[in-house]
């Protein structure tokens, strides 16, 4: 049960331990923010259905989201069989296409303590709002401000919020930083182009490389330092480095795949 009080999924057995039956409610909180008028379920949230298959998540070798799933979309999810260093395979399919696939690691040691360390907001940066920059709203928006910016790179403080669909017991799995680091690079890439078409623009995760998270939680309702850098890519894709937490203490880290849309929020 999430926060928010209903089921964002149900993940459901087959018979087989390493096939699974998703079911996503038109309803599901999921959706919730993400986004007004243009409901598109977050490329987190196929971790999540992994995560609630084979528990708590140590690293993610790859992701690749090729199709969007939508409201009421059900899906099947099947595992490989462990590697010997723990990684698994998964694909996740709505009949005969396939939705995403890629490769994660079970985290070995279960439930450990760390966590980003809380950040301060700046006084001001003299930017716009982070609604005017970004697409979302709550509660899948994470992005609270811009803590520094250049050209290339941007700092922000993001925090997950109670009501987060994927928060429990005061926590969320460490992989929703990924989300908040996509959502930096987003308002990133909206203050690269302000002159030429402000506002938001709809823009997909589409793809993560080696995250590792050094603990398989993040606290809900605290600020924590996040991080973007392009490293490259073609427009409308665009390839970034992210970081979750201070320097000498990343509970999130890796690179990530974006695809920008010309939809606006508001269609």
């Amino acid at each position: 049960m999430s926060a928010a009080g209903s089921t964002p999924f149900r993940l459901l057995e087959t018979g087989d331990d390493r096939r699974f039956r998703v079911e996503i409610p038109a309803s599901s909180p999921l959706f919730a923010g993400h986004f007004p008028g243009h409901p598109i379920l977050p490329g987190i949230a196929h971790l999540a259905f992994v995560e609630r298959a084979v528990g708590p998540l140590a690293a993610v070798r790859s992701l690749k989201l090729r199709r969007p799933v939508l409201p009421g979309d059900a899906l099947d999810l099947t595992l490989g069989a462990p590697e010997e260093d723990g990684w698994v395979r998964f694909d996740l399919r709505r009949g005969d296409d396939l939705v995403s696939g890629g490769v994660v690691r079970r985290d070995p040691l279960g439930d450990r303590g760390l966590e980003p360390a809380l950040v301060d907001l700046p006084p001001s940066l003299d930017l716009p709002p982070v609604e005017a920059l970004l697409p979302h709203g709550p509660p899948a928006r994470l992005v609270r401000g811009a803590l520094s910016v250049s050209e290339e790179e941007i700092v922000c403080a993001a925090d997950i919020p109670p009501l987060h669909p994927l928060v429990e017991g005061n926590r969320a799995p460490a992989f929703v930083g990924i989300e908040a680091a996509a959502q930096a690079a987003a308002i990133l890439e909206a203050l690269n182009r302000r002159r030429e078409a402000p506002g938001p623009r709809i823009g997909y995760l589409v793809g993560v490389r080696e995250a590792r998270f050094t603990a398989p939680f993040l606290a809900a309702g605290r600020l924590m330092r996040v991080t973007a850098r392009l490293q490259g890519g073609a427009f409308p894709l665009s390839i970034y480095q992210i970081a979750v937490g201070d320097l000498d203490r990343e509970t999130v880290a890796g690179s990530i795949s974006t695809f920008l849309t010309g939809a606006t929020r508001d269609g």
